[in-house]
């Protein structure tokens, strides 16, 4: 059995960085909780493909694998992103 999580939500901002001439692509989410207040959550994409789709403002969802180091989550897309639909009551 395994587990996929996906993180939902609206593309706050799309950063690019680069390290020793690689180029790595994060789509940020803002998330909201009790505890911290308001939270960045930064994805780092893997899926060339989604990188040109990234907009920000985009609702999207994106299946992610999970690593925690020094107490803190990082977030790797582990496989293609979705555009999604918001649904207003």
């Amino acid at each position: 059995m395994s587990t996929q999580i996906t993180i939902n939500g609206k593309i706050m901002a799309v950063v690019e960085k680069s390290f020793e001439g690689k180029k790595t692509v994060y789509a940020q989410f803002l998330m909201e909780s009790e505890v911290k207040g308001m939270e960045v959550i930064k994805v780092k994409i893997t899926v060339d493909s989604d990188i040109a789709l990234l907009q920000k403002g985009e609702f999207v969802s994106i299946p992610v694998s999970v690593v925690s180091a020094n107490g803190n989550l990082y977030f790797t897309q582990s496989d293609s992103m979705k555009k999604t639909e918001v649904k207003r009551a």
